[in-house]
């Protein structure tokens, strides 16, 4: 038996199991249609920014080139629409397209941003909606480890993905995540076929199966079709040929026909492995037809492959030979094929990697415009602040300044209030001696007048002395008239002018062809003297002394409706 399954052949059909799914494209043709024309209506740009997104996950495998240049876009709007959820898909599909062209590293450090952007938002992952996301992003870095041979940290994302499941399904206990757990069991159960271990593959394809749904024939016969390699691994022919059939019914219903091609080239190694080359034989052709029918190569070559074995076992070598070479043309063709793709791939590779130097150099730019908005910003901030403390220091300098001027104010008016007193002391100490002055005159005018009497008394009584005594008494009245004539000007002047000291210099500055008797008679009318009152101290009558005062008006040069006194006392 095991020379019919070389090491090379055995391995191939070990792993055909391992397709770990990525969901169907159900219902894409409409959801294109409603997306591009919200894509192309322009009206919300938020809007549009999701539909772009979701657009470029639908055409990522068919047309990267479009979905790079519409994630591009989408990377535009996210700065102007910065939404979290929004950003880490767009990361997703951007890995996703990396992936492809087998720049795996890339693809895993955008996939890790994008699920730690989800994880240390807040409030994101209550949402279920939310969580599918975060569910594919956790797959796709599962993937990625499984497609690099690191099949332990596969393994343990894809654990870690069903262990946040089984969480959130106690919390929220919802039925739409059923998907999710059919993803995640499918996947974990991929991995450990791919490393031989059949019966943890075979639970976790068997979990996989509660929460598939049963309308999803594709899946379903899909996952029976794994379910069936793995029994046959196992030893356990009759499961396999149990599996393997339902396989292929579910697979022939959903009009699945690559599924269905693969499971006629199982079913023809459950054939083979009991020995009934036969039927093994008539499911090969079967497989064969619908491969060739709907270009599917490696399934052709698989089933002319085993054909041809089939024919050398048997002993019909012609057929065998045949069928060799339909083989080696097909797998030729393959070969040129998977050049193609392989050129294909590194000019797509080569677009990609000139898509993301412009990208680098445009995200470069935003970050410099960024950079300089930011600069600009704390300047802006600076300037500000530089205004509010210089507003500050102006503020307090300005009541300093106003403390200062109350200060100042309050200085002044104690100091006006200190002049004020003391003028108010000066002229009450002016109007004292003033009235001081204004005595003593008194006393000479009274002093006077009694010298003046004891003259007159004298001279009315001089003939009643003798003659010898005549002469003594003549002598006697004229030295008391004239001695207290020279004393009374004396002492008038000098108390004057310890009263109006500058009084007589102003005077004699201003008016110097002033007499001694004009000065005498400004200064009797300084002091508000009367006609009558000077006229007893000089011994002048009233008239003369009239004519004095308006000979003085003339020397002044005073009007006739100036006021003297007034005048004099401005002196």
């Amino acid at each position: 038996m095991n020379k019919l399954f070389p090491n090379r052949l055995r391995y191939f059909f070990s792993i055909a199991f391992l397709l770990v799914w990525v969901g169907n494209g159900s219902g894409n043709d409409i959801s294109k249609d409603s997306l591009l024309k919200i894509i192309n209506s322009g009206t919300n740009d938020s809007l549009r920014l999701s539909a772009i997104i979701d657009f470029s996950r639908l055409i990522l495998d068919t047309e990267p080139d479009s979905a790079f240049l519409l994630l591009e876009e989408a990377d535009i709007l996210l700065n102007q629409y910065p939404v979290m959820i929004l950003k880490a898909k767009a990361l997703n599909n951007k890995a996703l397209i990396l992936q492809n062209i087998g720049k795996y590293p890339e693809a895993l450090q955008m996939l890790f941003d994008a699920k730690k952007m989800m994880e240390t938002e807040t409030g994101v992952l209550q949402d279920s909606a939310n969580i599918k996301d975060y569910l594919v992003v956790t797959s796709n870095i599962g993937i990625i480890f499984y497609n690099t041979e690191k099949y332990n940290e596969a393994i343990t994302i894809f654990k870690n993905g069903l262990d946040y499941l089984n969480n959130f399904q106690r919390a929220q206990n919802s039925s739409e995540l059923f998907l999710e757990y059919f993803r995640f069991n499918l996947n974990t159960g991929a991995v450990h076929a791919k490393v031989r271990d059949f019966e943890k593959a075979e639970f976790y394809f068997t979990k996989a199966l509660q929460y598939l749904d049963e309308e999803d024939k594709t899946n379903y016969g899909v996952l029976l079709n794994n379910l069936s390699i793995v029994a046959r691994e196992k030893g356990d022919i009759e499961k396999a040929f149990e599996m393997n059939l339902k396989a292929i019914e579910a697979c022939r219903e959903s009009d699945y026909f690559r599924g269905l091609s693969q499971g006629y080239n199982n079913l023809g190694n459950c054939y083979m492995y009991v020995g009934k080359f036969s039927e093994a034989k008539k499911n090969f052709m079967i497989a064969y037809d619908l491969a060739d029918k709907y270009g599917f190569g490696h399934s052709a070559a698989i089933s002319l492959d085993m054909l041809r074995r089939i024919y050398d076992t048997i002993g019909e070598h012609k057929k065998a030979y045949q069928t060799l070479m339909q083989f080696k043309t097909l797998s030729d063709s393959l070969l040129d094929l998977e050049k193609v793709q392989m050129v294909t791939q590194l000019e797509m590779q080569e677009k990609f990697d000139k898509r993301m130097s412009v990208a680098r150099m445009q995200q470069k730019e935003i970050e410099i415009q960024q950079n300089q908005r930011e600069l600009i910003y704390t300047l802006v901030i600076v300037f500000i602040a530089m205004g509010l403390v210089i507003l500050i220091l102006l503020f307090y300098l300005q009541q300093g300044k106003s403390k200062r001027h109350r200060i100042e104010a309050e200085r002044n008016a104690l100091l006006n209030k200190s002049l004020n007193l003391e003028k108010n002391t000066l002229k009450e100490e002016l109007e004292l001696k003033n009235k001081e002055l204004a005595t003593n005159v008194m006393y000479m005018i009274r002093k006077n007048e009694l010298i003046s009497q004891i003259s007159e008394k004298l001279i009315k009584s001089k003939l009643t002395f003798k003659k010898e005594n005549q002469k003594i008494i003549d002598e006697i009245i004229r030295e008391l008239q004239s001695s207290t004539e020279d004393e009374i000007w004396k002492e008038f002047e000098i108390r004057f002018q310890q009263v109006h000291n500058e009084f007589y210099n102003t005077l004699n500055t201003k008016f110097p062809n002033l007499s001694a008797n004009e000065k005498r008679l400004c200064a009797f009318l300084r002091l508000n003297m009367s006609t009558k009152e000077i006229s007893a101290i000089t011994y002048q009558s009233i008239n003369s002394l009239t004519v004095a005062r308006s000979r003085l008006r003339k020397k002044l040069d005073l009007d006739s409706d100036e006021n003297l006194i007034a005048f004099l006392e401005s002196i």
